[in-house]
């Protein structure tokens, strides 16, 4: 259970960086980078609180599956939160 817990948390990584990437060069005003920018830290914050006891238990040996439900937890939240505005 330890590699889809790394795996889970570097993909999380990867998304991060390239979307604060993506909107720092993007070409938009000043006022909506900066509200993009602050709406991806909360993300990232949001993500951190949950991505990284999941390392620290994964890290020690201790509690794998819950490591691993506390790494998907970001996702399953995203997705639970942007469902009704598809629908």
């Amino acid at each position: 259970m330890k590699r889809p817990v790394y795996i889970l948390s570097l993909a999380y990584a990867f998304f991060f960086a390239w979307a604060w990437f993506d909107t720092a060069t993007g070409s938009m005003d000043a006022a909506g980078r900066g509200m993009a920018l602050g709406f991806l830290t909360v993300g990232i914050l949001v993500t951190s609180i949950f991505v990284i006891p999941a390392l620290i238990l994964t890290y020690r040996n201790k509690a794998p599956k819950w490591a691993l439900a506390l790494v998907l937890a970001p996702a399953i939240l995203l997705a639970f939160l942007t469902l009704p505005g598809l629908v």
